[in-house]
């Protein structure tokens, strides 16, 4: 007989981060449990409703409530993707940490081309093959992998892609990127720390629904003063307090 045991493969929390999603996240959330059940690994799904004004908040418990591997976690109030992602990973109690948005660009099924080089690596970026840009956009994200690598020296290959990576990888108590660079800022310090980073290249979909969130006037300003704070705290070794994000009001649903 043949079983579904996945026996090499470690534990996992796939997280989601979901802002204004009705139309999607019961589906995903759905669709994540039927493709892990079936393999019998060792997972539990999170999901993070970020102040959403649209039924998202109540879409994610009432799933909660029917599916026991999917937990729900609420801000109450909009903090964006760097606050989510921070509450994700500490709410995070597998060994390896994937996290995601639910608007379907990464299949849920990228999760199981990662997972079996878990044993090798401790970060793997599902980098795309194509990346659903325009000019400008994709002059942005290019310029933010370039900049670890001239400034760093670390190569982050697709830095706002999602990833799989090991659960003590993760520097809550040191990161203090506050904008998007944070993804870069984790990377960095982990290839610093000696944590070995690799990439695959995925193919994804365009954004179908919703809105993308990913870039901004504030976002891409933020950004560079986070350069600009990161390579200062690395590289001359500041030792004043450092700043936080903001603490977001949180409760679990």
């Amino acid at each position: 007989m043949t079983s579904n045991r996945t026996p090499s493969f470690p534990s996992v929390s796939i997280c989601y981060q979901a802002y204004n999603e009705e139309t999607t996240l019961r589906q995903v959330l759905e669709e994540t449990e039927a493709l892990l059940a079936a393999r019998d690994l060792d997972y539990e799904i999170i999901v993070c409703d970020d102040g959403s004004d649209d039924a998202t908040g109540v879409i994610a418990d009432e799933v909660a409530r029917s599916v026991s591997s999917v937990r729900a976690l609420h801000h109450e109030r909009n903090m964006g993707i760097p606050r989510t992602q921070q509450d994700l990973y500490a709410s995070a109690k597998k060994d390896f940490v994937y996290i995601d948005g639910v608007d379907r660009q990464w299949p849920i099924s990228v999760l199981l081309e990662l997972l079996p080089l878990a044993d090798e690596w401790d970060i793997i970026v599902a980098s795309r093959r194509h990346k659903f840009y325009g000019p400008f956009r994709a002059f942005v994200s290019s310029l933010f992998n370039l900049l670890p690598r001239v400034l760093f020296g670390v190569r982050t290959y697709d830095a706002g892609a999602t990833k799989l990576l090991r659960r003590d990888v993760l520097f809550p108590d040191r990161v203090i990127s506050r904008s998007p660079f944070l993804a870069a800022e984790v990377m960095i310090r982990a290839a610093r720390a000696g944590y070995r980073i690799t990439a695959v290249p995925v193919d994804t979909n365009p954004r179908r629904t919703g809105r993308s969130h990913g870039i901004s006037a504030a976002g891409l300003s933020g950004s560079l003063r986070d350069v600009v704070r990161v390579w200062w705290a690395l590289h001359v070794g500041d030792k004043r307090p450092r700043e936080r994000l903001p603490a977001g009001r949180m409760r679990h649903g």
